[in-house]
């Protein structure tokens, strides 16, 4: 049986993260529905570990992306 662990680390809302990265609510939405960031979906909400978000930040292929010409764009409107 695999054994569950518990990360008791509070979670980070998206208005939360938003502010730490200097970028739209909906674009924190947007990246984790892609799975360009690590998230978590609870409920309808999606949650965020500030660890695994530093993580994510020193890595190399964490680039705050620019989405203006793509068709992320697009769904949003």
């Amino acid at each position: 049986m695999k054994k569950v662990l518990f990360n008791r680390e509070p979670l980070l809302t998206t208005a939360a993260v938003s502010k730490w990265l200097g970028i739209a609510p909906r674009t924190v939405c947007l990246w984790a529905e892609c799975q360009e960031i690590p998230a978590i979906k609870v409920g309808r909400q999606w949650r965020f570990r500030e660890c695994e978000l530093c993580e994510w930040l020193r890595s190399p292929g964490a680039k705050l992306k620019d989405y203006s010409n793509s068709r992320v764009t697009a769904a949003m409107i």
